[in-house]
């Protein structure tokens, strides 16, 4: 009996801490829209997205903010090329580049804009 009351209680204290984490993290809903084909890609393998999803808030959460929020876009970077839209960007392709401790600067070929990915240090998620 009082190893079922501590589990209950581990539980519960564990959904809490899920709950702040959750909302210690920021998403811009514009960014949540452009990035969240990816994620449906990437979990439409196990099944119902949605399911996936209201399963997994924290995991979402943070793999969201990866694909959304772990590089930006440094306008006018280059003399020539065009603007790029960031929602073309599967960050992951990149991540070999990523440096733990600066900012890498990222030129992609026919674009003036740059893509800047943030140091390693400051990510709160890393896609494996």
């Amino acid at each position: 009996m009082r190893l079922s009351i501590l589990i209950l209680l581990a539980l519960m204290m564990n959904q809490k801490l899920s709950a702040q984490q959750i909302q210690d993290i920021k998403l811009d809903p514009v960014k949540v829209e452009k990035f969240l084909p990816y994620l449906k890609y990437k979990h439409s393998w196990d099944g119902d997205f949605e399911v996936w999803k209201a399963n997994n808030m924290l995991l979402y959460t943070q793999e969201m903010w990866y694909f959304s929020e772990s590089f930006y876009i440094k306008r006018d970077y280059f003399p020539e090329g065009g603007p790029i839209d960031e929602s073309l960007i599967y960050i992951s392709r990149f991540e070999s580049q990523r440096k733990q401790n600066e900012e890498v600067i990222i030129k992609l070929p026919g674009f003036k804009d740059a893509l800047v990915l943030i140091p390693g240090n400051k990510l709160i998620y890393k896609a494996n």
